[in-house]
């Protein structure tokens, strides 16, 4: 009786232990997921591009008048800038992008971690949590997720940026320009290419994910005006302060609260790169997944020496950027605001499905009409591996008042060493002077 019973035991036993293997094997193939690799990248996490509405006629140019067929590929508004206002599109050929090594690792380890967080029409709670790096949900399945990739997405995990701003108007030509410059350690949490991975211990702490520094450089008489801020992972509006040089104070602000301009000119704070908000503040609807030709490797030249290639200042009506456009996969995202005060009733933003950058959107006023229109040119990164797409140039343009601000690149460094001592008030005061 008690060898029949020890027998029972041992099969007990051996059933539970089967039972763990099984069900412990089984959490490995799922936390494993797809390996993504650099080389199926694009269609691993999005889709790849369809050519079924109609031929790309690879080098030449579209014109007022002239689609040459490619009418599909041409986002409405960008027909009104051609058939109206004289832009030039010189087509190539659809190349794929893939972000770096490290970004891919993170997106492989922490694949199927991410998780929506339901908040409702709230816009100061956390909508996404478990995330840590790496891309938080490949082959999005709504816009609520694509706009996750979109903030982020591959953009490396520093920057320092030279650049100029133009103000225009279509009838007058430029108005007046500045030159800035403005650095920043994009990626202070969550980062994928520089260490300390995944956080940089003083921000983690602080649960802020940016911090940024900015000042003119001209014209004299703005020299030195600067700000220097930060970005919490919480939905609030950013906070830091300026510097204003003629009164030799620092004065706090909030900055990018919703609605606001920047520096008095066709860019909300939150249409630069696109969209700077959070995707808390929004309601993101998926309208299509399309190809459309986009600049994604709009070959401009960076360098002062380079403003006259990069813009048509000289003729009609003087904003018309150069550059070259693509045949891309995009996402077609419809984003309209939580909150009633904000000055856009929707916006439609075409959002590249390999790189989750965003190259070109549609802003409609309180009334539903076309208002703004801003074009983002990204140029070929330097070395895929290491580093993201080069931003070349944006313009942003008012349809309505007919005017457009211009922000030409002189020069564009990413994943450089930048002390986060540099993100603070003293550092601000001495990089003013």
């Amino acid at each position: 009786m008690a060898m029949r019973t020890s027998f029972s035991r041992k099969l007990v036993f051996l059933g539970l232990f089967s039972l763990v293997i099984s069900v412990s094997i089984g959490l490995s193939l799922v936390s494993a997921g797809p390996k993504f690799t650099s080389d199926k990248w694009g269609e691993q996490v999005g889709f790849k591009p369809d050519f079924s509405k109609g031929t790309v006629a690879v080098g030449k140019k579209i014109k007022k008048g002239k689609y040459r067929g490619m009418d599909g590929y041409i986002a409405p508004a960008l027909k009104l800038l051609i058939d109206k206002y004289n832009l030039t599109m010189k087509v190539n050929a659809y190349k794929p992008i893939h972000p770096s090594e490290g970004y891919i690792e993170a997106t492989n380890k922490y694949n199927g971690q991410p998780k929506l967080i339901d908040i409702g029409n709230s816009i100061r709670k956390r909508g996404l949590a478990n995330y840590t790096a790496g891309l938080p949900f490949p082959q999005p399945k709504n816009g609520l997720e694509i706009s996750w990739n979109f903030i982020y997405g591959y953009n490396g995990d520093t920057g320092d940026n030279l650049y100029g701003v133009y103000w225009i108007s279509a009838s007058g030509g430029v108005e007046h320009h500045e030159e800035w410059r403005w650095a920043f350690i994009m990626r202070t949490m969550y980062r994928t290419d520089m260490d300390p991975k995944p956080h940089l211990p003083h921000f983690e702490k602080k649960q802020e994910q940016y911090t940024a520094i900015t000042y003119a450089l001209s014209p004299l008489d703005k020299r030195g005006f600067g700000a220097v801020y930060s970005r919490s992972v919480e939905p609030r509006d950013q906070q830091g302060v300026i510097y204003v040089p003629q009164m030799r104070r620092i004065l706090k602000n909030t900055f990018g609260t919703r609605g606001d301009t920047w520096n008095s000119t066709d860019l909300l704070y939150e249409d630069v790169r696109g969209y700077l908000g959070y995707p808390e503040w929004m309601n993101w609807k998926l309208v299509k997944k399309d190809t459309m030709l986009m600049p994604m490797h709009a070959e401009v030249k960076l360098g002062k020496e380079h403003i006259e290639d990069t813009y048509d200042f000289k003729n009609y009506p003087h904003w018309n950027p150069k550059m070259s456009w693509e045949p891309r996969p995009v996402y077609i995202v419809e984003v309209t605001p939580k909150m009633s005060e904000y000055p856009y009733s929707k916006q439609l933003f075409y959002i590249d499905a390999e790189t989750f950058l965003l190259p070109y959107k549609e802003a409609y006023d309180k009334k539903g009409d076309l208002w703004k229109v801003v074009i983002i040119g990204f140029n070929e990164s330097p070395d895929m591996d290491e580093l993201p797409p080069e931003l070349g140039t944006c313009v942003a343009i008012d349809l309505q008042a007919e005017h457009a601000t211009a922000f030409p690149w002189f020069e564009n460094k990413v994943n450089v060493d930048l002390d986060p001592a540099d993100f603070t008030t003293a550092a601000l005061r001495k990089r003013s002077r």
